[in-house]
């Protein structure tokens, strides 16, 4: 022997996912799981997107740093009129909303744009199902 420990055998039926794979798996689970979902984003402190399933036709740095740039404006908002808060922003147009909400102490944002009809109660509820999935994944 030469001291060092055998390597471990991938089996052909095995999957292997990194972080990456697992947060994809996530954002999937939660359009699945919530009807009028156009897309959905992860983003860090900074506005970039760490994670998202968007249609192509989405910018999505645009998306997610200007999402990002509203929920920490919204918050700026918030500590000038001395109140705590906020965590999540809803925007409301003619047939779609926004809806941020920040995660991991506001390391993160989670960006979900919505069709006019999207029950707000559920994607809330599934936001913070995601936000305990981020933080098994990310370790944070």
């Amino acid at each position: 022997m030469n001291g060092h420990a055998p390597a471990k055998r991938v089996q052909a039926d095995e999957v292997v996912h990194g972080p990456a794979e697992q947060l994809q798996a996530l954002l999937s689970g939660f359009m699945e799981r919530v009807d009028g979902v156009r897309g959905i984003a992860i983003a860090d402190k900074s506005g970039l997107p760490v994670a998202s399933a968007f249609p192509s036709k989405a910018s999505i740095l645009t998306v997610t740093a200007m999402a990002t740039m509203a929920i920490q404006s919204s918050q700026r908002v918030y500590r000038n009129l001395g109140l705590e808060g906020p965590t999540d922003v809803v925007m409301v147009g003619p047939d779609s909303t926004v809806f941020v909400s920040t995660a991991a102490q506001n390391q993160l944002s989670i960006i979900v744009v919505l069709e006019g009809f999207a029950n707000l109660g559920l994607v809330r509820i599934e936001v913070e199902r995601l936000t305990r999935e981020l933080a098994d994944v990310l370790g944070i």
